[in-house]
C-alpha cells in the first residue's frame, strides 16, 4: 500500500522507535456491502494543537474492488518526523461516487504518550442526502419477467421494491438487497445495494449477480401501466418488470 509521507512536523526526541508502521482495520456497524467503486483513505496526522488544523504525516488509499469490511491498512511513516512530546491520531473516510459515505467520529490517537501503533477504526455513516424519487414509485412492488433479454429462473423470482423515498429493496433471486435510488425525470441511479449472505444455487447465485449489477447499472426508466423497464448501461435490452401480485 502507497503512503504518503509529509515533511514539516517537529523534530524527534530521543531513540527512533523501532517500529515505523501503524496498522490496523477499518470497519462499520451498519448491515450494507461497499459499492464497487468505494475508496478508503486512512490519515495519520499530528492532533498536538487544537487551534490549528491537524497536520498530515502520511495517509494511504485502498480500493477495496469487491473486498468488504473489515479491511486492513498499514500507514508507513518516518521516524524522524515524530515528536515524542506532540499527539497523533488516525482518521478514516470511505468515499463512493464522489460522496462521503462513512468517516471516523471519535479520536484514535497512536504512536506516542503510551499509545499504540495498531487501531481498529469503526467509521460511522453520513447521512443521505439522495434525492427522492418520484412519489409514483414509492410503495410500489415488481416482479422480475426479463433479465436485459436473458429471461429468468421460473422457480427464483427477482423482485423490485420502492418501500420509502430514496430506497430500495427486494430479492436478488436467493438473497434480500437494499439501497438507495435517485431519479431526476426519467433518469435513474441505483446504488449502495447490500444483501444478505445466504448460499444459493449455482444458476441462481448467477442470476442474483447479474441481477445486483444490471440495477446498479440503471440509467433511465419508462412506466407503461403496469410494466417497469429499467434501461441499463451496456446492455442492449431493459430489465422488464410487472406489477408483483
Amino acid at each position: 500500500m502507497a503512503a504518503g509521507l509529509i515533511a514539516g512536523c517537529g523534530p524527534y526526541h530521543g531513540t527512533p522507535p523501532s517500529d515505523t508502521a501503524v496498522t490496523g482495520s477499518v470497519t462499520y456497524r451498519e448491515r450494507s456491502a461497499l459499492p464497487p467503486d468505494a475508496v478508503v483513505r486512512v490519515q495519520l496526522s499530528d492532533v498536538s494543537r487544537q487551534d490549528v488544523a491537524a497536520i498530515p504525516v502520511a495517509q494511504t488509499t485502498l480500493t477495496p474492488a469487491g473486498r468488504q469490511v473489515p479491511l486492513p491498512f498499514e500507514l508507513r511513516y518516518d521516524p524522524a518526523a515524530i515528536d515524542s512530546t506532540h499527539t497523533y491520531a488516525v482518521r478514516a473516510t470511505i468515499e463512493s461516487g464522489g460522496r462521503l459515505i462513512f468517516t471516523t467520529t471519535t479520536a484514535n490517537m497512536v504512536i506516542t504518550r503510551g499509545n499504540p501503533t495498531h487501531v481498529d477504526l469503526v467509521l460511522a455513516g453520513m447521512p443521505d442526502r439522495t434525492p427522492a424519487p418520484p412519489v409514483g414509485l414509492v410503495g410500489t412492488r415488481w416482479t422480475l419477467e426479463d433479465l436485459g433479454g436473458a429471461g429468468v429462473i421460473d422457480e427464483a423470482s427477482a423482485t423490485l421494491e420502492f418501500p420509502e423515498p430514496g430506497k430500495v429493496a427486494g430479492s436478488g433471486s436467493c438473497n434480500r438487497f437494499f439501497g438507495t435510488v435517485s431519479m431526476d425525470g426519467n433518469a435513474m441511479s441505483i446504488s449502495r445495494l447490500g444483501t444478505t449472505r445466504m448460499a444459493c444455487a449455482e444458476a441462481v447465485a448467477m442470476q442474483e449477480l447479474n441481477y445486483i449489477r444490471a440495477l446498479q447499472g440503471a440509467e433511465r426508466y419508462t412506466l407503461q401501466g403496469t410494466v417497469l423497464l429499467i434501461y441499463v448501461r451496456g446492455m442492449d435490452s431493459p430489465l422488464r418488470f410487472i406489477t408483483a401480485r
